[in-house]
């Protein structure tokens, strides 16, 4: 089932602003043009905005009321974006666990929104990730749950292998550990066109088949 809060069709399975199942809070996620939907984002009691695009968004010009976490970075496998995922965890766990006043004077819980320019790669990523973080689940589960409120989402091969390194990650105590990890993926990471990405991906998957039939 989709939550939704509108513009959802049914073939791209996509709306404004859509809700992620059993984050914890109104956690939301969505593309760039949600932004001009003001109505909506108001409705939707979002307090924080996590905005994962290359350029700047319309957060100055029209929500300067929102708090407001901008990571610069392109929906290419190539693109570094496990730096942010601790950063961007804590940030999303902070809107979520803050409180607002609304318009009758209530105390309401924090909204935070996600996007990136559809609402279907980077943005889900960050939120996979949020998710691994906050429930100790792995990427897959974790994509399949985001999927139950956008089923459009669905991370580039380079950062799906980002959210596989960020497992190990979770899984260390120690933050030297978790360094390390992330220092030796770092300096040995695969880089390549898209087409390169591809190839070693069908390479993958299919020495995988190999190993499992043996």
């Amino acid at each position: 089932m989709a939550y939704l809060l509108h513009g959802s069709t049914a073939h791209t399975s996509m709306g404004w602003v859509d809700l992620v199942p059993r984050a914890g809070g109104s956690l939301y996620i969505g593309g760039l043009y949600a932004l001009y939907q003001t109505d909506l984002i108001r409705a939707a009691g979002i307090t924080h905005v996590l905005s994962v695009i290359d350029y700047d968004s319309l957060l100055q010009k029209h929500f300067q009321h929102l708090k407001h976490y901008h990571i610069r970075a392109d929906d290419d496998p190539n693109e570094n974006l496990l730096m942010h995922f601790e950063s961007a965890s804590a940030y999303i766990d902070e809107g979520l666990r803050s409180e607002s006043i609304d318009d009758e004077g209530r105390k309401k819980n924090g909204g935070v929104f996600v996007h990136c320019a559809m609402g279907k790669s980077r943005s889900a990523t960050l939120v996979i990730a949020y998710l691994m973080w906050k429930f100790g689940i792995g990427w897959e589960e974790a994509l399949e749950q985001l999927c139950e409120g956008r089923p459009v989402c669905d991370p580039n091969v380079g950062f799906k292998e980002q959210l596989g390194v960020w497992a190990k990650m979770l899984e260390c105590s120690e933050e030297q550990e978790r360094k390390s990890i992330y220092e030796k993926w770092k300096e040995g990471r695969f880089k390549g066109t898209s087409w390169e990405w591809e190839a070693r991906t069908r390479r993958d998957h299919s020495n995988d088949n190999v190993k499992a039939k043996i």
